[in-house]
């Protein structure tokens, strides 16, 4: 049977990470060196592959490596769930080393149905605070036992905002005792709650990471990588590339997701032309349509028209025209891309701003938001 081999909807495996092994490497060499990392990306951009890269070559060189996953995390419980998850993972025999501190930790829990977890009865805030503070420290129990490092990734880490007040500085007076037994990648995609985190004097976490940023890939990465797999599969999409590439912008989970499609479309033995691309753009749209538009829903009035200035970029956000043309004032401008930039919806690459996600401003183009109509493909 034959397999579609680009992968949209989950991270990859690392030998399928496109264009990231500086950052692959810087990050690794901070690890070794006992630095911790900040890094920030937009969502669906490669962030959680490049941390499990990360992961695969820190064990590759002696260190542990353990990701913990916080997105969605409402409580001091969600935390230790995660945390327990995520020791659960580690090889053996480090992984019935962590099992056993954490059955230590808390005497009067009990084994559930999956990993260990936190009993009702055992619900009260200031026991949950001790577990948490004994799962933090794990990696100095590790270390105690065999000498390694622990290279702890916090995925998603702007999520302990929504926990409460006062839980980074939780994390942070653990952590910062670890000394040689744990190296941290702080890994987030809300730009605006990171920047809280570690960007403002008054928090715990302030400026104590070196702070990496994921940029869009570039077309030669990309051209190499569908181009070879297209090849591989019996199949040509030389011809339907620039379009692609156009559309995708550099963004790793659109492109994979377009390249998906066309694949799907394209004949084994055939050449995608540029009747199959339009059918695979179609077909994208059609699909996710939906979600987009709940985007877009999802934002204020001034949000959307200055996503809408970008998505056609015929001029600059602050031009007479572009503000009278999508009713806005310089204040309001101003404002909205800040919020936009926060929530990740843009980004800035050197001195110029970019819309994130490539396939919204398509979409925004198609409908003639703020504009005339007509799409660009």
């Amino acid at each position: 049977m034959e397999f579609n081999p680009f992968t949209f909807n989950r991270p990859v495996e690392p030998a399928d990470l496109i264009d990231r092994d500086d950052e692959a490497q810087r990050l690794l060499e901070l690890a070794e060196g006992g630095h911790a990392s900040r890094l920030s990306a937009p969502r669906r951009y490669g962030k959680t592959s490049l941390l499990r890269r990360l992961g695969r070559d820190a064990e590759q060189i002696g260190m542990n490596y353990v990701e913990v996953d916080f997105y969605g995390s409402l409580s001091v419980a969600d935390l230790i769930t995660r945390m327990e998850e995520a020791y659960g993972r580690l090889r053996s025999p480090l992984r019935r080393i962590a099992t056993s501190a954490i059955e230590t930790l808390r005497p009067k829990l009990s084994v559930g149905a999956g990993p260990l977890r936190v009993e009702a009865q055992a619900g009260h805030r200031h026991e949950a605070t001790r577990i948490l503070g004994g799962l933090l420290d794990l990696p100095r129990t590790l270390f105690e036992r065999d000498g390694t490092r622990t290279l702890v990734a916090f995925d998603e880490f702007q999520e302990l905002l929504a926990i409460g007040e006062g839980i980074d500085g939780f994390f942070r007076s653990h952590i910062q005792r670890h000394g040689d037994a744990a190296s941290y990648v702080f890994a987030g995609s809300h730009p605006g709650l990171m920047q809280q985190l570690f960007g403002e004097r008054t928090r715990p976490f302030f400026d104590q990471a070196r702070v990496f940023h994921l940029d869009p890939l570039s077309d030669a990465d990309l051209i190499e990588y569908i181009g070879i797999r297209f090849e591989k599969g019996d199949r040509n999409a030389d011809s339907v590339l620039g379009p692609l590439l156009d559309v995708a912008a550099g963004h790793p989970q659109r492109a994979m997701l377009l390249a998906h499609r066309l694949w799907e479309l394209t004949p084994r033995g055939g050449e995608a032309t540029p009747e199959i691309w339009q059918a695979a753009l179609e077909s994208v749209f059609s699909e996710h349509g939906e979600a987009l538009e709940a985007v877009w829903d999802s934002l204020s009035r001034n949000e959307q028209s200055v996503l809408a200035a970008f998505a056609y970029g015929d001029e600059s956000l602050f031009n007479e025209r572009t503000l009278h043309r999508f009713n806005l004032s310089k204040g309001g401008a101003q404002h909205a891309r800040g919020t936009l930039a926060d929530m990740g919806h843009l980004q800035r690459l050197g001195g110029d701003w970019r819309a994130v996600d490539p396939l919204l401003s398509e979409w925004i183009v198609r409908l003639g938001i703020g504009g005339e109509g007509g799409s660009r493909a």
